[in-house]
């Protein structure tokens, strides 16, 4: 009868550790005496679950790392007053069985926990001294009343019980390699609560100076010199795992950015470097947008090249914008770098790493810096990105910066906003240049910003004629006006053909936009249509189509003659054979024409 009354009123929370066969040693020597056994897993821990299942156990799933945090998700889906808190890898002997059982029947005033002692197994050695590892909770036998809210708050009573707690720690050399990881990632973890430090030097000379009062206590206070190759094992050990917490929280919170994706809503303003030209700067708008769906309360700016800026004017994503000459960037860089401060940004990112975004990233005042990886430059930073597969697309490699800070896109599509007014300001200028709103119009931009890019301008020269032939037709020329001097060859054989080339980049946007289709070399004419949903013909020169040009060109209606020719990426900036260029007139031809009837615009 006494045996029953204890039954009634005892039950038992296991906290999984590894291994497996602990486990179910564990379960078997409570399953005969506590008629109530929850086991605290995760929840990708499937063989753990069979194994409770087995014992037709009960299995509470947690996210938790600390001990005492399992046990207390445990202990919420028991009501019974008496309840141990054991871990999967120690064994209750029967002696100590006894004597929980009795002090079970005892009545007590006030809900306490008495801690079980254990007996340790360690390298399949049972140990004379207690070392065991310097976080490690003790087991315990708690007493609880109803409005016990934490374990933590139990007054501990010194009771000594008869018996012992078998706790069996590491087998070998290469399970303590994997508990001094654990180990070092739950320290890591602790200190994001309680550290603020960000230094790595002060953080590598913290854990030194706790690993070795660590090595101390259990060498020495311990005994642990008297355990022999164990001692010494588990000293070095446990100081070693200490070290490591140290240095796995510098990288997981400092450098990986752990503390701050916890703390996402500190970010009040957010700078975006992005010193590039004008395509470059268009592949950097899903970065911008994605920023904003996670971090709606947050204000983002952007510092960029003055000429480039247009990209990210009227864009509703984006507070302010900041701008530098490409020219002469030293000029302007003091003013601008103390509007910078003053604006007082909480994360500054850096998209590309070039030497003078780096340099005036260094100079920021600001508390978090990320500086992308872009072939191994990424100097000034304390958020780092990770090293990025070289045939990524500079879309996706903008986008690690947002995964630094534990976000994932949504959205990878470019975009630019013209107002009304622009919109409708370019219709009119096509109108008065004579362009019919019936015919469709097709955009050509014959230069680009190297002349190893271009597609030769005599085949534009024949693509246009051919075009122009076609009296459904109509031809738009852009270039810039140092340019002028070689696209108005075009003229000789088609006196009034229509060319662009004192306009502004907004200005040329809103022309995009008009458009029906836009045949163009490797250049931001290009970008800018995709980015507006104008179907677009890249005559694709030298670079990697997959970095530059990451579209469905299905979906998006877009279209890349690309030669794969081995000498791809060489570097140049001029070319005598340009054969990564060899298309022909004919083949551009009949591709225009097969695109234009998909355009709804």
């Amino acid at each position: 009868m006494e045996n029953l009354y204890s039954k009634k009123h005892l039950a038992a929370v296991v906290s999984f550790q590894e291994p497996l066969d602990k486990l179910r040693s564990c379960l078997k020597s409570l399953s005969s005496w506590v008629p109530e056994v929850i086991v605290v897993v995760r929840d990708n821990e499937n063989s753990a679950k069979r194994i409770i299942e087995e014992f037709k156990m009960s299995i509470c799933i947690h996210s938790v790392t600390s001990t005492s945090a399992q046990w207390e998700c445990g202990l919420a889906q028991t009501n019974s007053s008496w309840v141990l808190l054991v871990n999967s890898n120690e064994i209750i002997t029967g002696q100590l069985r006894k004597s929980i059982v009795e002090k079970t029947k005892v009545c007590l005033d006030n809900p306490c926990k008495f801690a079980l002692s254990p007996t340790i197994i360690f390298l399949k050695k049972r140990l004379k001294y207690s070392l065991d590892w310097h976080d490690s909770q003790p087991s315990y036998l708690t007493y609880l009343s109803k409005n016990v809210s934490t374990i933590q708050t139990l007054k501990t009573n010194n009771f000594l019980f008869e018996g012992e707690l078998i706790r069996h720690n590491e087998d070998t050399l290469a399970d303590c390699t994997n508990a001094v990881i654990n180990k070092a990632n739950k320290r890591a973890e602790y200190l994001g609560k309680v550290l603020t430090k960000s230094n790595a030097y002060f953080l590598f000379v913290a854990g030194l100076v706790s690993s070795m009062k660590i090595f101390t206590l259990n060498f020495f206070l311990r005994k642990g010199f008297k355990e022999g190759f164990e001692g010494i094992v588990f000293s070095v050990c446990d100081a070693h795992a200490e070290l490591l917490g140290y240095l796995r929280y510098y990288e997981a919170y400092i450098k990986e950015g752990g503390g701050l994706r916890d703390n996402l809503s500190s970010l009040k303003k957010i700078l975006v470097i992005k010193l590039r030209d004008i395509g470059d700067n268009i592949l950097c708008t899903p970065l911008i947008h994605n920023l904003k769906y996670h971090l709606p309360e947050t204000s983002i700016s952007v510092l960029t090249w003055s000429y480039s800026q247009a990209v990210f004017e009227n864009n509703p994503h984006i507070d302010q914008l900041f701008g530098l000459t490409k020219e002469n960037p030293l000029k302007g860089i003091k003013k601008t770098l103390n509007q910078i401060n003053f604006a007082n940004f909480d994360l500054v990112i850096s998209t590309h790493s070039g030497s003078v975004a780096s340099n005036l990233l260094s100079k920021i005042k600001t508390k978090y810096r990320v500086n992308n990886f872009y072939q191994g430059r990424n100097k000034s930073y304390n958020l780092i990105t990770q090293e990025s597969d070289y045939y990524r697309s500079a879309i996706e490699r903008d986008l690690d910066c947002l995964r630094t800070l534990g976000l994932e896109s949504f959205d990878i599509k470019t975009k630019l906003f013209l107002t009304d007014s622009e919109i409708l300001a370019a219709k009119h200028t096509l109108i008065a240049k004579g362009l019919n709103h019936n015919k469709k119009k097709i955009l050509v931009h014959p230069t680009a910003a190297v002349s190893i890019r271009e597609w030769p301008l005599t085949k534009f020269n024949q693509l246009i004629i051919k075009l122009n032939q076609r009296k459904d037709i109509q031809i738009v020329v852009i270039c810039t006006e140092s340019e002028y001097s070689r696209v108005k060859t075009l003229l000789e054989d088609i006196p009034d053909l229509i060319i662009f080339y004192q306009i502004t980049v907004r200005q040329m946007m809103a022309i995009i936009h008009q458009c029906d289709l836009v045949i163009d070399n490797d250049s931001s004419p290009s970008h800018i249509a995709t980015a507006l949903g104008i179907p677009t013909i890249v005559l694709f020169s030298q670079a990697i189509l997959e970095i530059f040009r990451p579209y469905d060109y299905d979906n998006d209606q877009h279209f890349v003659f690309y030669n794969d020719v081995d000498c791809r990426e060489c570097g140049l900036t001029y070319c005598s054979n340009r054969i990564c260029l060899d298309f022909s007139v004919d083949e551009v031809f009949s591709k225009a024409i097969e695109m234009l009837p998909l355009s709804n615009h």
